[in-house]
């Protein structure tokens, strides 16, 4: 498996965490010679018992064990499977040599992003996938994809969230919402050697897909994902930074993310 030493310095990625973190405070501005962000994006869903699962089925509990009434303190425990609510899917996931989630370099994970806008698509076909002539017009208008960048597919599916039945649409045993064809995962891990996929549905693969052929294509090439993102309708086509937090689990496949957009 390939891996990448992307020319993005870590003192850089300091000030931008930094500066995303001084300029979210009320009254309390970047300092002088700090990047400005406008604005942070929070592009997840917070966990919730009653959150759509791939399965269906009840993946996910959080129990309160203190309050401060009785305890003087509050503290709570939680259960979840890796690949549940807004998550990373680590290369590890579909990739017998791929690394885990808590190995992918901190650096990795903050990157600079896009957004593929394919909403009128997807509102007509509820099983379109990203399309290789998709990327070429979106890099028309905006310019090569650059390497080492996080591409995030719009669909408008997150618009369903709070409903799992219509969510993950499940007919006949199928599911049907849309993710990204072969070919388009090819281009975008293979040729333009992204850092990330992220997309608003449950999976980067279609919902009809039974062999995820999409994750077969771009994890062995060292490519994660985040899937089950929101909001992504509100952010530029380009010109942002993505900052990708999984949960550090030793040897895990994946896990949940909070993941945040910093736009200038």
């Amino acid at each position: 498996m390939r891996t990448h030493r992307h020319a993005f310095p870590l003192l850089a990625i300091e000030f931008i965490i930094t500066a995303a973190l001084l300029s979210s405070c009320a009254g309390q501005p970047a300092p002088p010679g700090s990047p400005s962000f406008s604005r942070v994006v929070d592009l997840g869903h917070a966990l919730s018992e009653t959150d759509p699962t791939w399965s269906g089925e009840k993946v996910y509990s959080h129990e309160i064990v203190a309050t401060f009434a009785k305890d003087g303190y509050s503290a709570g425990k939680f259960s979840t499977e890796e690949h549940f609510g807004t998550h990373l899917d680590a290369p590890a996931h579909f990739a017998a040599n791929g690394v885990t989630v808590d190995k992918i370099p901190a650096d990795r994970l903050v990157r600079p992003a896009v957004v593929i806008d394919v909403k009128s698509a997807a509102a007509s076909n509820e099983d379109y996938r990203l399309t290789v002539v998709d990327i070429q017009q979106f890099e028309l208008a905006h310019g090569q994809i650059p390497e080492g960048t996080v591409v995030f597919v719009s669909t408008g599916w997150d618009e369903r969230w709070t409903d799992p039945a219509r969510y993950m649409n499940v007919r006949n045993g199928v599911k049907h919402f849309p993710g990204i064809s072969v070919e388009a995962a090819r281009l975008l891990a293979g040729d333009r050697k992204v850092a990330g996929i992220g997309i608003d549905t449950a999976s980067i693969d279609y919902g009809p897909s039974e062999k995820f052929e999409a994750h077969q294509t771009t994890m062995p090439l060292g490519v994660y994902h985040i899937e089950n993102a929101t909001h992504l309708a509100e952010l530029p086509a380009s010109g942002f930074t993505v900052v990708v937090a999984p949960i550090k689990i030793k040897d895990g496949s994946g896990g949940p993310a909070r993941v945040f957009a910093l736009l200038r």
